[in-house]
């Protein structure tokens, strides 16, 4: 099942499912057809979320494919020997550094070097895959979904950070755990999900 924010909005896309596993406070709809689905993610419901029901895994991909540009991409939460997590400020909202990958470029090294390219910073090193966001964003007019693949990477060094200007990137910065709810306050639903994670990740590896 994917689990994916369009319009600030969460929608679980999935096939086979039943309504009796979901939260009631979530809608529930059956999808056929484009036209079924884009009077769903069209619709203003104030449930707290969506789930999309399709016959089958194929007709959900051929869906999705048809109604969006999927671009994949790959950042990084990075953490240092302090462990702070690395933050990057664009557009007004706290964020971690991410990007989407170039042509026949492998995810984890996709990964790195966006972190290199927003941050300033060199050779973070990947400790392991943590979780993968699905969003929506517009691109030339034409609506996508960047599928994140996020990673924990940890970084030793000590370089001065230099936020990636022509990104809109103002900021970058190292934040501790209990500094999170700033950032909470002001971040992407994707990014909250990343930081779920991570948190998880930690509370059950101490």
């Amino acid at each position: 099942m994917y689990k994916v924010f369009i319009n600030e909005k969460v929608f679980f896309l999935g096939f086979n499912l039943k309504r009796v596993n979901f939260n009631e406070n979530f809608s529930f709809v059956t999808c056929f057809t484009l036209e079924d689905f884009e009077s769903v993610i069209q619709s203003n419901g104030k449930r707290e979320g969506v789930v999309v029901n399709f016959p089958t895994l194929r007709s959900l991909e051929k869906i999705m494919n048809k109604r969006f540009r999927i671009v994949e991409a790959g950042g990084g939460l990075v953490v240092n020997k302090n462990g702070e997590i690395l933050f990057i400020f664009r557009r007004g909202k706290w964020d971690l550094p991410k990007g989407k990958l170039e042509k026949k470029e492998k995810v984890k090294e996709g990964a790195i070097r966006e972190v290199e390219e927003e941050c300033g910073i060199t050779e973070p090193v990947i400790r392991e895959e943590l979780i993968t966001t699905m969003h929506k964003f517009k691109n030339k007019g034409k609506d996508c979904i960047k599928k994140t693949h996020w990673f924990v990477m940890d970084y030793n060094g000590e370089e001065e950070l230099i936020p990636q200007l022509e990104e809109d990137i103002t900021k970058a910065k190292w934040m501790k755990v209990d500094k999170f709810s700033k950032v909470y306050q002001n971040t992407f639903p994707s990014i909250a999900d990343v930081l779920d994670a991570y948190l998880e990740r930690e509370k059950i590896v101490s």
